[in-house]
């Protein structure tokens, strides 16, 4: 009896071949060890968790260089402005579709008359001639004056008055006025005309700019 009493508090070993000891009436049983985890599953979570950060950064960054900086304004696209050469003598009219009127702003007697002939022997349409309104005078070599109609008219007979003022003056007709001033001396010889409006010359050309034609310069105002 004491025998199997002592082997009744001692150790055995269980169905399970592990052993285990009952003391004082208390079973216990050997822990069981962790599985550890695979080296690739630590090192995925790693490289996954520096991403999702290195993410956050890139974003918290952006968001607050993005609010500092306005937006460029966007660049305009100016039109086109090239200067090219161009000839007078293609866009002038000829000499018979030139209207004028030849008046004598001096106290020269027949400066108007003598002019409107040499006009017409170049070939120009003369309608009137005499005093100026009102006998103005004019103490440069003199005026050319025109409407929009009567422009490129003017411009062709600027030619032919080297140093002469235009004048628009919104006339509806196209006819052109001549007012010959006190520094006039004489119209200038076809050879000279022809060869100043054959010669090519630089203008402005495009939607960019305004183009101009080489002419006598305008009075001001």
């Amino acid at each position: 009896m004491w025998q199997s009493g002592a082997r009744f508090h001692g150790e055995h070993q269980n169905s399970g071949g592990q052993m285990s000891g009952m003391r004082d009436g208390v079973v216990r049983i050997a822990p069981r060890r962790r599985r550890r985890r695979p080296l690739w599953q630590i090192v995925a979570t790693f490289v996954l968790a520096a991403l999702v950060v290195l993410a956050l950064l890139l974003l918290v960054v952006k968001m607050f260089s993005g609010s500092s900086e306005p937006d460029a304004a966007p660049t305009p696209n100016p039109s086109p402005c090239v200067t090219v050469m161009v000839s007078p003598a293609q866009s002038l009219p000829s000499v018979s579709r030139v209207r004028v009127n030849v008046y004598n702003a001096t106290q020269t007697p027949g400066l108007a008359g003598g002019t409107a002939e040499v006009l017409r022997a170049r070939g120009f349409n003369v309608r009137d001639v005499g005093n100026a309104v009102g006998k103005r005078q004019v103490a440069s070599i003199g005026e050319i004056r025109y409407g929009p109609k009567g422009k490129p008219s003017a411009e062709l007979l600027a030619y032919y008055f080297p140093g002469i003022t235009i004048i628009p003056d919104g006339r509806s007709k196209r006819v052109v006025d001549v007012l010959l001033g006190e520094q006039f001396t004489s119209v200038l010889d076809d050879a000279t005309v022809a060869a100043t409006k054959a010669s090519p010359t630089p203008s402005p050309s495009g939607p960019g700019c305004a183009t101009i034609r080489p002419t006598a310069t305008p009075a001001a105002g």
